[in-house]
Parts: C-alpha cells; sequence; structure tokens
C-alpha cells in the first residue's frame, strides 16, 4: 500500500517549533500556505427551455474525490513550474486575440511516496487575468509553499493553494498547481482521473474550432474535418459581421450536415448578435449554441440576446468570459441570463470549477466544457473530468489537435472527435522537461 493512503493527517505548517518528543499538539487552527505577492429594458421570458445537463448514468464503481480531499495525506517531495512553449500549426484568431503559439506553464508536483503529478496553467490574457511570466511567478510560489510542508489532507492542501492564489486573477496559476497535486494522489492509488471523478464515462466527444479565417480556408478547415469524422463544428466569430456570414455560408457547402457552435469572444453588440441570428435563419441554419455573444460585463445584452435566440429560433446561449467566478455564475442563474455556462478550469481553477457546476445542476441550468489553448495536459484533465462527471451537455476540448506539435507523452487516445481514457491512472499524461524523466 502506499503509504501515503495510511498516514496521519497533520497541520501544515510552513514555520514554526515542532511539537517535542510524544507531546500531544494541542487542537488549534491549521495554519495555511502564505505567500507574499504580487440601458435595455430586461425581457421576462424563461430561459430554461433547454433540455439540463444529462444525468450522469448510475457509476459502476466510484472512489469519490470530496471523500478522498478528507481522507488522503499529500506529502509533497518536490515542486515546479517551468514555461511550456509549443507552436500552433496555424494562427489561431478569435475575436480578441490572434495566438500563433501556447506559452503555458507546466507544474509538476512528486509526493514523498513516488507519485508524480502533472498540470498545466494555460494562458489566454484576453480571458485569464495572467500572461506567462504572471502564471509563471504565481505557481512558482505556490510550489514553493508545498515543498517541505508536512502532510496534510488533499482537501486541505487544495484550500490553502487558493489561500496563495486567490480569485480570478490567479485562477489558471491555481488550476495548474490543482491538478497537479490531484494527478499526482490519483496516481499514488492507481485509479484514472475520469473514476475519481465519478466514472460516469470513459469518453467524450468533442467539438472541432474553425478560427477566423477567410471564407476559402474555413471550408479546407471544414472539409478536412468531416473527413476527420468531426460532427460539431465551433465557429469563431464576432470581428466583422458579414464576413462572418460569408464564412458560414462557405462552411455549409462543404459539411451540409454538420451541427454549428457560433463563439463570438463578446465581440458582437447584442443588436449585431440577434441580426446574425436573423441571417442564419434566411439561410435555413440554425446553431445549437451561441457562445458570449456580448461584452462579458453587458449583462443585460446577454439576457437580451438570450430571450430573444430562445424565443425566436430555439438557439441556446453560454456565458463563457462572463462567468469568471461561483458569484458570476450565481448571478447568471438568478438573473435567467444565460442556457449555458461554460466551465473552464483556467477562468475558474478545479474547487472553483467544481463548486459552479454544483450549482448550475442543482439550478437546472445546462453545461459546457471548454478550454483555453492548451497541450493534452490540461486538456485531458479537463476530459477526463467531464467523463467522469457525466453532466455536459456540450464538449470543447479540440486545442491539442490544433498544435503544430505533441509534447505530451501518454495521455489519452483521440479517435477523431472521440477521447477515450485507457490510462491505468491519474490524466495519464506527462512531459520530458530538460533532464526530467517525468513518472
Amino acid at each position: 500500500m502506499d503509504p501515503s493512503l495510511s498516514s496521519p493527517s497533520s497541520p501544515l505548517r510552513l514555520s514554526g517549533t515542532p511539537a517535542g518528543p510524544g507531546s500531544s499538539p494541542a487542537p488549534t487552527p491549521r495554519p495555511t500556505l502564505v505567500a507574499a505577492g504580487p440601458g435595455r429594458q430586461p425581457t421576462t421570458t424563461s430561459l430554461r427551455a433547454i433540455s439540463p445537463s444529462p444525468s450522469p448514468p448510475t457509476a459502476v464503481e466510484s472512489f469519490g474525490f470530496d471523500a478522498l480531499k478528507e481522507t488522503f495525506a499529500v506529502d509533497v517531495a518536490a515542486a515546479d513550474a517551468r514555461p511550456l512553449d509549443v507552436p500552433l500549426a496555424a494562427p489561431f484568431t478569435i475575436a480578441s486575440s490572434r495566438l500563433v503559439a501556447v506559452n503555458n506553464v507546466a507544474v509538476r508536483v512528486e509526493l514523498h511516496s513516488g507519485a508524480v503529478g502533472w498540470g498545466e496553467a494555460p494562458v489566454l490574457p484576453s480571458v485569464t487575468a495572467e500572461d506567462q511570466p504572471a502564471a509563471l511567478d504565481a505557481a512558482g510560489r505556490a510550489c514553493a509553499a508545498l515543498v517541505g510542508a508536512p502532510a496534510a489532507p488533499l482537501g486541505a492542501l487544495l484550500q490553502d493553494v487558493a489561500s496563495v492564489l486567490p480569485g480570478h486573477a490567479f485562477a489558471s496559476a491555481r488550476a495548474g498547481v490543482e491538478m497537479a497535486l490531484i494527478d499526482a494522489v490519483a496516481n499514488s492509488i492507481r485509479i484514472p482521473l475520469w473514476r475519481l471523478f465519478g466514472g460516469a464515462s470513459d469518453s467524450v466527444t468533442t467539438d472541432i474550432t474553425i478560427p477566423i479565417v477567410t471564407p476559402n480556408d474555413a471550408a479546407q478547415l471544414a472539409a478536412k474535418y468531416r473527413g476527420q469524422g468531426f460532427q460539431t463544428l465551433k465557429l469563431k466569430v464576432g470581428k466583422n459581421l458579414n464576413s462572418d456570414v460569408e464564412v458560414l455560408k462557405a462552411i455549409r457547402l462543404v459539411h451540409p450536415d454538420c451541427s454549428f457552435i457560433l463563439d463570438a469572444n463578446e465581440g458582437y453588440t447584442a443588436n449585431q448578435a440577434i441580426e446574425v441570428l436573423d441571417r442564419l435563419n434566411e439561410m435555413g441554419v440554425t446553431p445549437v449554441l451561441f457562445e458570449q455573444p456580448v461584452h462579458r460585463d453587458d449583462w443585460d445584452g446577454l439576457r437580451d440576446v438570450s430571450s430573444v435566440a430562445m424565443e425566436k429560433y430555439k438557439v441556446a446561449v453560454a456565458a463563457d468570459e462572463s462567468c469568471r467566478s461561483l458569484l458570476d455564475a450565481q448571478k447568471i442563474i438568478n438573473g435567467n441570463l444565460a442556457h449555458v455556462i461554460n466551465i473552464k478550469l483556467a477562468k475558474l481553477g478545479v474547487l472553483g470549477a467544481l463548486e459552479i457546476i454544483d450549482a448550475a445542476r442543482k439550478a437546472n441550468i445546462a453545461l459546457m466544457i471548454g478550454g483555453m489553448v492548451e497541450t493534452r495536459i490540461a486538456m485531458g484533465f479537463a476530459g477526463h473530468l467531464a467523463a467522469g462527471l457525466g453532466c455536459f451537455s456540450f464538449v470543447d476540448l479540440d486545442t491539442p489537435l490544433l498544435l503544430s506539435e505533441d509534447p505530451v507523452y501518454g495521455g489519452y487516445e483521440a479517435f477523431g472527435p472521440v477521447y477515450k481514457f485507457t490510462n491505468a491512472r491519474g490524466h495519464g499524461g506527462f512531459l520530458h522537461l530538460g533532464t526530467d524523466a517525468s513518472k
């Protein structure tokens, strides 16, 4: 048995005088890690007409993440964060930014038992608060705080990481460290993450994204993805309404039976978003989802587009950039502002994402899972989470397919749009960085 399974939990201390031999510690509160650091009128139409996220089937075997957080003592031997730079196969343009490479942060955590976990802090400055230097610094501070700290329950350690890296300002770095810790624990007890998170399924089926490109380039990509078996195409829009419509026409010619997700990345006004739906309706095109049509802080616009989209065209609207915290999620739910909430670990952290997932399911709001531009480390973790929970109506976990190379060893297997999680433990992926030999 892994020694960490039976080791008693102890208060997590970064400094201070240990209790003397044979003495019983007083029942004082457990110290935490500390790191120094840097005018539209609303409509009343109900927005709950879309089918909510599917209820996961009864798991054959579930180890229970919540229970594990309370019972597994984590004793970190080493942890570090490093740049993770990978070029894209082609520039990736959305309404709010343009990328030519992934410039993320890899996080590696090793337990005293020898188990190793990997995480990734995805960086997209138009969505995440951090750029790569800021995420690297923040993750490094958290890693330094973890190393040498006495053993503590997994849940307590995760809460302490959240204290070191609080809120949306550090969400991406926090997510990377949380992923690595959870992966290390799953590797230690030798179970895959999808089983740890509920065991609903061992696979997911993703859409694939076409960035903002010319109609001809979009048609070529759509034909390619059709040949690879992708039925749902996510089309980036929001920079030019007329160009967006022309791209849609071109795609329909080569992939007439595909399902569309439109993602404006905050690029439209409410009136423009509604005009897009009007013009698509004239073409006989009905998207299955319209993601973040307006600016993240345009709550009235979001509600207006959601109401018109569902009432006139039965199109669901998703809040993505508008949902960066549990408070945002509650505002969306209580204000009836959108039909779907898009969960991204990089903007919420792992624990923050689980809180919002729970709130949305209780409110009967549908869920989507997505990501930034990520390698198979972060995308694999998110995929395991989605498969294990089994509650996502929309899955958008395609960005590793857009990279010019795959730096990740092991991990999930991709069969076109289907990801199979056949690994025996953790998320199964690891990196060779510098002279490290991974797991």
